[in-house]
Order: C-alpha cells, then structure tokens, then sequence
C-alpha cells in the first residue's frame, strides 16, 4: 500500500463526513494522487473465435455456420462417450440422455428414451390441435 493510500485512509477515518474528508485531502493535495483501484479481472480473457466455432454457438450464436461447428463437435463427443462403455455407467442409467448420448441400451436407458419419445409426438400432436382449432 502506499503512502498517499495510507495517508488517505487515517484522512477518511478521522473525518465526520464524505464532504469533511474531501476537503481535507483537497486541502493536502492528495486527492488528486488517489485513481480508484482498477478492478481485477479473474480467468482468461475472453477470445473471440469468430462464426463457424462451437463456442460461439455456446455463447448463444445460431448462425448456420455455428450450427454446424456445433452439430460436428457433439456428434465427435458421443461418438468418445460411445466408445467407453463406463462412461454411461458415470452417466447413470435410466435417462434420455444417457440412451442418446452414450449409445446405452439397457432396459431403463431403452424405457426412458422410449417414455421421452412418446411424451415429445404427444406435445407436437396437441401443438397442431391447438393450431388447427381443434379440427383433426
């Protein structure tokens, strides 16, 4: 910490009120000598990659282009999650995702995608009953 930061501080401490403590270190001459802290940045700076990568489809892009980077990029990750069968095990069973994901076809994997399907053509058929009026 330095001197001038020190100094302000033990000026603010002592003062009754935001105005008492600029007047004094107006009168000091060190308020021109305190530059607010610039805030820390954490992580990695944010990098631009353009349309066509799938982490611009992540940060919500819909582009064809990202599309596409983005359609690529998990078809290669289930085709890794395929090709390690613990991997479904890690996953846990009896979900959609693991039977879509992870080309897991045991019972509960089969049942629940197959409970999932059925559940999505019954949303879109009372979609187009309630777009058509009613009239199938």
């Amino acid at each position: 910490m330095t001197d001038i930061r020190k100094a302000a501080l033990v000026v603010a401490d002592r003062a009754v009120d935001a105005d008492e403590c600029r007047l004094l270190l107006d009168m000091l001459g060190l308020l021109g000598g305190l530059a607010p802290a610039a805030p820390k940045r954490r992580g990695r700076r944010p990098v631009d990659r353009g349309h066509g990568d799938y982490r611009t489809y992540i940060k919500g892009c819909r582009c064809d282009a990202c599309r596409e980077a983005h359609r690529v990029h998990m078809a290669a990750r289930r085709a890794v999650w395929a090709a390690d069968p613990s991997a479904a095990d890690r996953a846990g069973h009896g979900k959609r995702s693991t039977y879509r994901n992870y080309h897991c076809r045991c019972e509960p994997c089969t049942t629940a995608n197959t409970a999932g399907v059925t559940a999505y053509r019954a949303r879109r058929r009372d979609r187009a009953l309630a777009e058509s009026g009613g009239a199938r």
